[in-house]
């Protein structure tokens, strides 16, 4: 059963701090928390509810970009101490440290669990960034240092590089570590029902433990996949934004999507079922995932 008490709380799984060389931006953890740190008014179809976000799963994409050359930016110790580094110092926010394989050592993230292991909640991969296809070899150890651990693994899902199906071979060689397709396959609705695919297929074979992340899919497309998923499929999406990138620099667009989400659910589904749909996607199914037990 779920506590009423935790209705109207948000867990945001896909957030970042760094730079971006893609979009010429180098944000700090403040864009982040002036969007999220006040109680949210929220309007549901004319009706206002408060929000409170709880928790924002952080990696730092300076991790993950590239300099001109294709080397990373800086290394996964510099990164991964800097953002364990402003989590501690803001406790809303949780870290995902970030790998980079082939040109990283997963070593270095176990050496990092070992120290700071209660400050981590799991390991964030970008295969395009990185150039490296998400079903290659090099992510094994990574995925290993999961394993070990017992921590998710946020792939970048998308195309090229990051198809889902890539990352869904490598998710069979480790059945037990959560993995989560970031953006349900990043790009029009082709890509998230090609990658929606994928994750129901992967369910009923029960043979990985996959997730999804419906960052930058549209309102229909949300409601879409609730009203086609298997309940077992909708406990395995995951609400997150990607901020700051795109709108999510301007902190009003936090609460505007969050507005524009939830009143399609509930437009689409009775009230009851419609609350209860808000409740896993924005809070239950990440806490499930990341938190219980934990916190």
């Amino acid at each position: 059963m779920f506590d009423k008490a935790d209705f109207g709380k948000i867990i945001d799984t896909h957030a970042h701090i760094g730079s971006w060389c893609a979009d010429n931006v180098d944000f700090t953890e403040e864009t982040i928390l002036d969007a999220v740190c006040d109680p949210l008014e929220v309007d549901i179809n004319g009706e206002t509810e408060k929000n409170i976000v709880e928790y924002v799963l952080v990696s730092n994409m300076s991790g993950i970009d590239l300099n001109e050359d294709d080397t990373p930016k800086i290394s996964e110790n510099e990164a991964n101490e800097e953002m364990l580094d402003v989590c501690q110092e803001h406790p809303i926010l949780k870290a995902l440290i970030v790998g980079q394989p082939g040109y990283g050592d997963a070593q270095n993230l176990a050496d990092m669990i070992e120290r700071r292991g209660d400050e981590i909640f799991g390991i964030k991969l970008h295969p395009n960034t990185l150039h490296l296809y998400a079903n290659d070899e090099l992510y094994e150890p990574y995925m290993q240092v999961a394993q070990d651990y017992h921590l998710p693994v946020l792939f970048h899902s998308q195309d090229d590089y990051s198809d889902p199906l890539y990352i869904y071979e490598t998710a069979l060689k480790f059945p037990d570590v959560p993995v989560i397709m970031a953006h349900l396959g990043m790009g029009d609705d082709q890509n998230h029902w090609y990658a929606f695919g994928i994750l129901q297929a992967a369910l009923k074979a029960d043979n990985c433990n996959l997730y999804a992340d419906v960052s930058w899919l549209s309102p229909g497309m949300i409601v879409a996949l609730l009203l086609r998923g298997e309940p077992e499929t909708i406990d395995r999406l995951l609400f997150g934004t990607d901020i700051p990138l795109g709108p999510y620099s301007d902190p009003e667009t936090y609460p505007a999507r969050i507005s524009e989400v939830k009143s399609a659910i509930y437009e689409a589904f009775p009230e009851e079922d419609a609350e209860i749909l808000c409740h896993k996607l924005f809070f239950q199914n990440a806490w499930n995932l990341f938190f219980d037990g934990r916190l």
